[in-house]
């Protein structure tokens, strides 16, 4: 290969001319079909090729590409519409829920048997009622969780450090969180539902089904302990 400048700069312009000869008459070799087998290109892994067997090569690897963009897209596809058939069916049955118990039966349900999230806590804030222990946060523990996660939103996505996982759930192998506030102001208490997948909840992530559910159980567990204070 020659080092003169002047040579190397002859190549790129011609190399230029006959890209740009070639983009404008893209029939080119279809006048010449003769130099398809007679040009070769260089392949990494099969040496030297035709350029016929070039382009099939390039055809059949961006079929492979989109038929796994489309399968990906299927496989989310089933994956949401299974999430939105849980939700609304929860929605369901929290509307016939007459006690705290039935409803965290209901959440339970849908969370670890429906969407495979065995991880979930529901505590209370200052409740009204006596409630069995695992339904009650002491004021001083939640507040520290509170600080650091719902600065700006009622609703945090995303992950915890062991130790803010250990004041919510058990022994559950936890890699994102969905932590919900409940309540016109948060004043309610919190719902928490964990996965072991890392990327299942995230910041960014829409937030839609989540917010509608925080509404409904605001709504209904407002009732719900007012009536059992009545009562």
């Amino acid at each position: 290969m020659s080092d003169d400048p002047e040579n190397s700069l002859s190549q790129r312009l011609d190399d230029t001319l006959i890209r740009e000869y070639l983009l404008e008459n893209p029939d080119f070799f279809s006048r010449n079909e003769d130099l398809l087998t007679t040009l070769q290109v260089s392949h990494r892994e099969k040496g030297t090729v035709s350029l016929v067997e070039r382009q099939q090569q390039k055809l059949r690897l961006k079929v492979k590409e989109l038929e796994e963009e489309i399968t990906e897209l299927m496989v989310n596809a089933r994956r949401n519409e299974t999430i939105f058939s849980a939700y609304s069916n929860l929605y369901v049955r929290l509307l016939r829920c007459s006690s705290v118990s039935e409803v965290l039966d209901q959440l339970q349900l849908t969370f670890e048997k429906e969407l495979d999230m065995p991880a979930l806590s529901l505590k209370f804030f200052n409740s009204p009622i006596e409630l069995e222990e695992q339904y009650t946060f002491a004021s001083d523990t939640h507040k520290q969780l509170l600080g650091k996660r719902f600065s700006d939103d009622p609703i945090y996505l995303g992950r915890l450090t062991e130790h803010e996982q250990k004041l919510l759930f058990r022994e559950e192998n936890v890699a994102s969180v969905a932590l919900m506030l409940l309540g016109e102001q948060g004043e309610i208490g919190m719902l928490a539902v964990g996965s072991a997948d890392p990327g299942h909840f995230e910041p960014a992530m829409d937030k839609l089904l989540i917010t509608q559910l925080q509404a409904l159980l605001t709504a209904l567990l407002a009732t719900l302990l007012a009536s059992d204070d009545a009562a």
